[in-house]
C-alpha cells in the first residue's frame, strides 16, 4: 500500500510560496494577510485518488540507492514495507514489546509467495492511543514505475483516516471498528479480515460522487472476503479466531453501506453469525484482553439487532451470560449497553402481548412487562445521571425564527446543543432512544391494560409521553452540531476532511432521527422536520430515499461503526 506523505491541504497560493496554510474557510488567513487571491482548497477525495506515478518514480530511484546501501550487499533482494508511523517516528523496524503484537517476534515486510503485498507490521500500540495523523503509509523501497495501483490501495487508506473515528476517551470505546487496526495490522493480505476491510473501504468511497466505479470492484472483493471466511470457518482455530468475528460484522457494515434489495435479511444474518461466532468462543474469550472487546462488540450489536426486530436474546453459555462480569468494571459505553440488554426481551414480550385482544388472564404478564419497562428505564436515568461533565451537551444558542419550509430548516426551534465530540453524542443519543423504547413499553402495557375497564395508568402514561418529548427535543437540537463541521473542533484537530466528517455526523444521526419521527405523540411538524432531515442526509450523500430507511433500521453506525 502506499502513501507518500500526508496530503496538503493548504490552498494553492500557499503551496506555490512553501508557507504554511492556516485553511480557514473560505478564504486563509495567509491569502487575506497579503492582499491576495485564495485559489480555494482541492478536494480531499481528489488528494488521495491521485496520480503517484511520478512520486514512485522519485522514490525508486531514492530507494534504488538507499538499499543497495543499506542491504550491505548488491545481491540482497528489496521489500517494500509500508507501515504506521508518528510525525517524530524514525523507520526502523524492531522488536515489539507490545501487548497487541503478533505471533513473530520481528516483522519482516516482503511480498509472499502468491505476490501479495504484507500491507502492515503488527500493530505496537493500544488502540486508543492511535490518531489519524498516525495511521499514514510509507514506501521505503522501489517500485516499477509503470505500477498501477489496485483501488483498494488508495481507498484502505482514505477510509481509515476518515471514517475509522477512535474516540478520545477510553469510556465511550464500544464499537467493532474501534478494534479493526490492531486486527488488521496483525492479519495476512490474504485473510478474510483484509477482504473485508476492502470491500468496506470500496464501498464507501465508491458512494462519493463520481466514484460509481468502485462499487463494482467492492462487490468483488466482498465474494472474495465471503469465500475466504467460509474456508477458515471449516478451520477449528480459524473459526474461533477475532479475525473472523470482526469480518462477520464487517460484512453487516458493507451490507448497510450497499443497501441493496436483499440488505435487511442479510444484515441481521451476519449479525447472527457472529453471535453463534461468540457463543462457539465461549467463557476463553474473557481471558484476552482483545477477544473480550471482541464479544463487547458483538454483544452492542446482538442487542441493536433483537431491539429492532423484537427478538429475544440467544442465552450465552456462562454462568454470567453476556454480562460476563461486573458491570462496574466497564466503561460508560458498555455500561449503558449491560442496561439495555434486557430491553429486545421486553419489547418482545409487549410485541406477543398487545397484539391480541384484552385477556384479563394476561393481565399480569402486562403489570410485570410494565414494571419491568419502567425499571430499566429508570436505571437509563441513573446511567445519565454519573455521567461526568464533559458528556453533557452545552447549550450554545436558542433558535426562535418561525419555520416556513420543514424539508429545509436546518434547526428546529429551542436550544441548540453541542458536545466533545461526535462519538459522545452519538452514545448520549443512544440513550434517549432507549428511553424512547421503554416509554413506549409501558404505554402500549397501559393502553392494553385500560381496555379491560378497571385500569387507570394516566400518570404513568402522561409521564411516558412528556419523556418522550424531552428526549426527541434533545435529540432535534443536536441536529446541527452532527451536521457542521465547524461546530466540531474535535474533527479538525483529528484531521478529518470536511466531507468525511459531516457524513460521519449525519450518518450517526440516522438511526435516533428514524426513532424520533416515528414517536406517535411528538407533533406532526416536528415529525415532519425529523424526517426532512433524515432524508436530506441520505440525499446529501448519495442515498435514495430506500436505502435511507434501510440504514435507519440497521442502526450500525452508533453501535460500533462509527463509519457512514
Amino acid at each position: 500500500m502506499v502513501y507518500t506523505g500526508k496530503p496538503s491541504r493548504g490552498c494553492g497560493m500557499c503551496k506555490s510560496r512553501r508557507i504554511k496554510c492556516d485553511e480557514k474557510r473560505p478564504t486563509c488567513g495567509q491569502c487575506q494577510k497579503s492582499g491576495r487571491a485564495c485559489p480555494g482548497y482541492p478536494d480531499e477525495f481528489d488528494l488521495v485518488f491521485r496520480d503517484e506515478n511520478k512520486a514512485m518514480e522519485r522514490k525508486a530511484r531514492k530507494g534504488s540507492g538507499h538499499s543497495s546501501k543499506a542491504g550491505g550487499s548488491q545481491g540482497s533482494p528489496s521489500r517494500c514495507v509500508p507501515f504506521l508511523f508518528s510525525p517524530n517516528a524514525t523507520f526502523e523496524l524492531s522488536r515489539s514489546t507490545s501487548p497487541y503484537e503478533a505471533g513473530s517476534s520481528i516483522f519482516e515486510g516482503s511480498l509472499d509467495q502468491s505476490g501479495q503485498l504484507v500491507v502492515i507490521p503488527p500493530y505496537t500500540t493500544p488502540p486508543g492511543q492511535v490518531t489519524f495523523q498516525d495511521f499514514m503509509w510509507h514506501l521505503e523501497n522501489p517500485v516499477p514505475p509503470s505500477l498501477t495501483l489496485a483501488p483498494e490501495f488508495e481507498a484502505v487508506p482514505f477510509f481509515f483516516r476518515n471514517f475509522v473515528s477512535l474516540p478520545q476517551q477510553a469510556e465511550s470505546m464500544r464499537g467493532y471498528l474501534e478494534l479493526l487496526v490492531p486486527l488488521y495490522n496483525q492479519a495476512r493480505p490474504s485473510s478474510a479480515l483484509h477482504l473485508a476491510t476492502n470491500a468496506v473501504a470500496l464501498a464507501a468511497c465508491g458512494n462519493y460522487p463520481g466514484r460509481q466505479d468502485l462499487l463494482r470492484e467492492a462487490a468483488t472483493t466482498y465474494g472474495k472476503a465471503l469465500r475466504k471466511l467460509n474456508e477458515d470457518l471449516k478451520d477449528p482455530a480459524l473459526s474461533k479466531s477475532d479475525e473472523s468475528v470482526l469480518a462477520t460484522l464487517l460484512f453487516s457494515l458493507y451490507e448497510t453501506i450497499m443497501s441493496t434489495g436483499d440488505t435487511i435479511t442479510a444484515w441481521g444474518n451476519h449479525v447472527d453469525g457472529a453471535v453463534a461466532l461468540t457463543k462457539m468462543r465461549g467463557t476463553d474469550q474473557f481471558k484476552d484482553p482483545m477477544s473480550h472487546a471482541v464479544f463487547r462488540a458483538v454483544r452492542t450489536m446482538m442487542i441493536t439487532s433483537c431491539v429492532q426486530r423484537s427478538k429475544p436474546i440467544e442465552s450465552f453459555p456462562g454462568t454470567k451470560g453476556w454480562i460476563a462480569n461486573d458491570i462496574n468494571e466497564e466503561n460508560a459505553a458498555n455500561r449503558l449497553t449491560l442496561i439495555c440488554i434486557d430491553l429486545p426481551n421486553i419489547r418482545a414480550r409487549a410485541k406477543d402481548l398487545t397484539s391480541s385482544p384484552y385477556d384479563a388472564s394476561q393481565e399480569a404478564e402486562a403489570i410485570n412487562v410494565l414494571e419491568f419497562a419502567q425499571m430499566v428505564d429508570e436505571n437509563l436515568q441513573q446511567w445519565y445521571q454519573t455521567l461526568p461533565p464533559e458528556w453533557h451537551y452545552r447549550t450554545i444558542g436558542l433558535f426562535n425564527e418561525p419555520i416556513e419550509d420543514l424539508s429545509t430548516a436546518e434547526h428546529w426551534p429551542g436550544e441548540q446543543h453541542a458536545y466533545h465530540d461526535v462519538p459522545l453524542a452519538s452514545i448520549v443519543n443512544d440513550y434517549r432512544v432507549c428511553r424512547i423504547f421503554c416509554q413506549r413499553v409501558i404505554m402500549a402495557c397501559i393502553a392494553w391494560l385500560r381496555c379491560g375497564g378497571n385500569y387507570d395508568g394516566s400518570q404513568p402514561y402522561d409521564r411516558a409521553v412528556f419523556v418522550i418529548q424531552q428526549m426527541v427535543d434533545e435529540i432535534s437540537a443536536c441536529v446541527p452540531f452532527h451536521l457542521n463541521y465547524d461546530m466540531q473542533p474535535m474533527a479538525k484537530e483529528l484531521g478529518q476532511e470536511r466531507n468525511a466528517a459531516e457524513a460521519f455526523g449525519g450518518y450517526s444521526l440516522v438511526w435516533p432521527l428514524y426513532v424520533s419521527a416515528n414517536a406517535e405523540t411528538v407533533p406532526q411538524r416536528q415529525r415532519e422536520w425529523l424526517s426532512g432531515r433524515l432524508f436530506l442526509i441520505g440525499s446529501k450523500f448519495g442515498l435514495t430515499s430506500a436505502q435511507v430507511l434501510v440504514l435507519a433500521r440497521r442502526h450500525v453506525l452508533t453501535c460500533g461503526p462509527m463509519f457512514p
